[in-house]
């Protein structure tokens, strides 16, 4: 039974330092989780990782041309950044953590298809993948 406690919390410590270290490379390197954030915890202390909610992940692009997309995601750390990304991996842009400006969102830059789905990682370790939906008003 120890040992079964010491490999689950040996494992869930190995993947918050993943995800931190993916959250640390944003930057450098895209990356696509389907995970959602959480918190785990180990036997001295616990390594916290924020949860992501996502109101808004509209698009209008039409197939073949493009357009344009506004996403609305906020954070449980309100000193997070978010970032999105699509399914393959490629960058979308930077979300504003908490809501947005007069669209009640993050305009992102023009798309050039519909995703599909948008993965947002959060500075702060936590993830989530959500599908596009059209535009509504």
């Amino acid at each position: 039974m120890q040992n079964k406690m010491k490999t689950k919390t040996i494992s869930s410590l190995l993947t918050t330092v993943a995800m931190l270290f993916v959250a640390f490379t944003l930057g450098l390197a895209p990356a696509t989780t389907l995970a959602s954030g959480g918190s785990g915890s180990g036997g001295g202390g616990s390594v916290k990782v924020d949860s992501i909610k996502v109101s808004k992940c509209y698009c209008n692009a039409v197939a073949g041309t493009g357009g344009e997309m506004l996403i609305k995601a906020s954070s449980s750390d309100v000193t997070a950044h978010l970032y999105a990304y699509r399914p393959d991996g490629s960058y979308i842009g930077e979300v504003q953590n908490g809501g947005g400006s007069r669209y009640g969102g993050t305009v992102m830059p023009w798309q050039p298809y519909d995703p599909g789905t948008v993965t947002i990682i959060s500075s702060s370790g936590g993830s989530i993948t959500v599908p596009t939906t059209p535009f509504q008003l």
